[in-house]
This record gives structure tokens, sequence and C-alpha cells, in this order.
């Protein structure tokens, strides 16, 4: 009997043991790169969130700016600035609606900019804090955008227009200076993804207060001319 349990007591033999190593192996091989693949997809989705949220953060600044626009001129260094200027990829107008809750005498206008510069593939946000200025004033800067391929801003009139004031828009007349486009278009292109945004430039919030103002002044005169 005992003899006959020693023979039947075996182990692996090398070739065996090779055989399940080089599974293992293979498995482990195997495991790796589904992991590794699961992380790189982690890493790009993760990647792919952040830019979209860089794109919807800069699409609600740019649309509270623009829905805050208003025709007001800019006097920069005693030189009268139109409310909306676009010339040779230069682009800056006048918006309202700056708070005031401590009573410091801030102005509720301000004038906002869009810087885009190619070599550093950035999208800029430029703020001064006043629309009238000696010129030598420095802008509050903000990124808005990067990894920016491409940019263009076009003005609506309705038709699209590269240049605002309109070529023959007589520069020296104030009131001429105080006209806004119907809208504008902003064309992107983020890691070759192009993007297309349209804007309105109708501030309804400004109109109904520059009407009741009209009204206001139209009733006080007929009252003293009643009277």
């Amino acid at each position: 009997m005992k003899k006959q349990t020693a023979k039947n007591k075996k182990g692996f033999t090398l070739v065996e043991l090779l055989v399940a190593i080089a599974i293992f192996s293979v498995l482990s091989a195997l495991g790796w790169k589904v992991f590794d693949y699961m992380i790189k997809v982690k890493d790009r989705n993760a990647e792919h969130e952040m830019q979209l949220g860089q794109l919807q953060e800069a699409y609600q600044q740019i649309l509270r700016d623009t829905v805050q626009a208003v025709p007001l001129n800019a006097n920069i260094n005693n030189d009268i600035q139109p409310a909306l200027v676009l010339q040779n990829g230069r682009f800056n107008f006048s918006k309202t609606g700056v708070t005031d809750p401590l009573q410091q005498g801030i102005s509720p206008d301000e004038r906002v900019e869009y810087q885009y510069r190619a070599d550093e593939k950035k999208l800029y946000r430029l703020k001064y804090r006043n629309l009238n200025s000696t010129g030598r004033d420095q802008p509050e800067s903000s990124v808005l955008l990067n990894d920016v391929d491409q940019f263009e801003i076009v003005v609506l009139n309705p038709n699209e227009l590269n240049a605002w004031p309109e070529g023959q828009a007589d520069l020296n007349d104030v009131i001429q200076k105080q006209v806004l486009p119907k809208g504008i278009k902003i064309k992107l292109t983020v890691k070759d993804v192009a993007y297309e945004w349209i804007f309105s430039l109708l501030n309804t919030d400004y109109l109904k207060q520059q009407n009741s103002t009209l009204n206001n002044n139209a009733n006080s005169n007929t009252n003293k001319s009643t009277s």
C-alpha cells in the first residue's frame, strides 16, 4: 500500500510549468492592454468634458456681454470711438449692467474687447472699467478659451460684414457712431472641431429704459405746455 501511494504522488513537470507560465503571461498582457485602454478612454473623456465645460463658459460669457451691449460711444483720450468696432481683426464694444452694491461710484458701463492671439492659440477677454479713459488705462485680462486654432468675428446687419462701422458711415458723425449691428457671428476651431456661434445685439432692457425716458420727457413737456 505504501509503495502504491508513493507512485500516485506526482508534481508538475517542467513542460506543464512552462505552459502555465506562458498562459499566465498571455492573460496578464491582455489584461494590461484592457486596463490601459480603459485608462486612456477615461483620460480622453475627462479632457473632452473639460474642453466642453470651457466652451460652455466662454459661450455664456460672450452671451452675457452681447445681451448687455449698448449704443454708447467711448471717449479714449478725447477720441470718440464707435459703440462697436470691428476693424482689422480687432473687436470691442460698449456694454452696461455693472452693479455698484456698495455705492462706490462705479460706472454701470464698460468696454469689452475680444482678442485672439494666434501664437498662443488663446482667446482673451479684455475689460475696461470705464467708457471714458486717457488711453493709458490697463484692462482686466482673462483667458476665455485655450487651444483655439482659428478665430473669426463678423457682424450681422443682417448680411455678414467684416468691418464695422460700415465703410460708407461718416465717422465724424457721433450719432452714426452709436449705431449697433443686429448681431455678431463667431467662427472658431478648437482642437480641429469647428463651431459657429450667433449672438443678438438687441438690448431690450436698455431700449425699454430709453423709451421710458423719452415718454417721461414728452409727458413733462406736454404738462409744461398745458400749464
